[in-house]
C-alpha cells in the first residue's frame, strides 16, 4: 500500500508542477501569436478553467496520499499530534513542506477563482485599461509564486526522504 500511495503522490505532484512549467514555457509564449490577438483572454479562460479543475483534484489526491504515506510508513495519528514529532528533523521538514503547500492552496484559490478569471475577462473586454493591466500582473505574479512554492514543496519532499 505504501509504494502505491507514494507512486500516486509523486505522479500527482509531477502532473501539477509539469502543468505549471508547460503553462509558463509553452502556453504563455504561444498566446503572443497573432492568431490569438483578439482572443487571448478567452484562450486563458479556457486553459485556466481546465487546468484549475485538474489542479484542485490533484491537491485532494496529494492530501489523501500524503496522509496515507505517513500512516503506512509507520507513523500513528497519536505521534503526529505530539509536539515532539514536529521538532525532530523529519517532522521539521514535513512542517515546512506542509506550510509551503498551505500557501500554494491559498494562492491557487486567489489565482484560480479571482485574479485569473478576472484578468482573462478584462484582457478581451478592456485590454488597455489600467484594471486589466493590474489584474494581468497580479495573475502573472501569483502564478509565478505558485510555481516557485511548488518547486520548494518538491525540494522539501526530497529532503524528507533523502536527508
Amino acid at each position: 500500500m505504501y509504494h502505491l500511495s507514494v507512486f500516486i503522490h509523486l505522479l500527482s505532484a509531477v502532473f501539477w508542477i509539469g502543468g505549471m512549467l508547460f503553462t509558463a514555457g509553452v502556453l504563455v509564449p504561444a498566446s503572443r501569436h497573432a492568431l490569438l490577438k483578439k482572443k487571448k483572454g478567452a484562450f486563458f479562460a479556457l486553459v485556466g478553467r481546465k487546468f484549475s479543475r485538474i489542479s484542485w483534484i490533484l491537491f485532494i489526491i496529494l492530501i489523501v496520499t500524503g496522509i496515507t504515506n505517513l500512516l503506512t510508513r509507520g507513523y500513528t495519528p497519536e505521534q503526529l499530534l505530539t509536539a515532539s514529532f514536529w521538532v525532530d528533523v523529519f517532522g521539521g521538514r514535513l512542517f515546512i513542506k506542509l506550510q509551503l503547500f498551505a500557501a500554494v492552496l491559498m494562492i491557487s484559490g486567489i489565482h484560480d477563482f479571482y485574479a485569473g478569471p478576472k484578468a482573462a475577462e478584462l484582457m478581451d473586454e478592456q485590454p488597455d485599461s489600467d484594471r486589466a493591466k493590474s489584474m494581468r500582473m497580479l495573475s502573472r505574479w501569483l502564478g509565478r509564486l505558485n510555481l516557485l512554492l511548488g518547486l520548494a514543496v518538491l525540494y522539501f519532499a526530497l529532503r524528507l526522504l533523502r536527508g
